[in-house]
């Protein structure tokens, strides 16, 4: 009777404990220069229409890269040919040159991690497949320092 309980108790706490991250993935950058024709696109299935959730782009880069902020057209396709474009800017650095995000690195943080708002409490109209699409809109063809890009998809708290 006590390992049923305790096994009962287990099971409720870890429900209670469920991880908020619905959707996460990135992929590295060609030669960690951001092309214009390169549009990385990330896909992932809704099944929950009611709850509410934040969007994320997800940038890593290096200290090289030229510009405080990025610049992105950001398209997310869903079911029903439903469709949505938006020009996103991505803040990288404050206005004294200092990169916002967590460094990594062995001795000297010389790789940043900015995990960039890009919709909150959003609530996706319909179940099914939706589609996000990125693309720098930068005014340089190629941008340097930039190692690998993503979305993340979370549960609103």
């Amino acid at each position: 009777m006590r390992t049923v309980l305790s096994a009962i108790a287990l099971a409720v706490l870890l429900a209670g404990c469920s991880d908020q991250v619905v959707f996460q993935a990135d992929v590295p950058v060609p030669d960690e220069t951001w092309d214009r024709s390169f549009t990385p696109e990330f896909s992932f299935e809704v099944t929950d229409t009611i709850l509410h959730h934040d969007l994320y782009i997800d940038v890593r880069h290096t200290g090289d890269y030229p510009f405080s902020d990025l610049f992105l057209f950001v398209d997310l396709h869903g079911p029903d040919d439903r469709h949505l474009r938006d020009t996103v800017e991505c803040l990288l650095a404050d206005p004294t040159g200092r990169w916002y995000g967590k460094g990594t690195g062995f001795i000297f943080a010389d790789r940043f991690e900015a995990h960039v708002l890009y919709k909150l409490k959003n609530r996706f109209p319909a179940s099914g497949r939706y589609t996000i699409k990125l693309e720098q809109a930068m005014r340089t063809e190629k941008l340097p320092g930039v190692i690998d890009v993503g979305v993340s998809v979370e549960r609103s708290k």
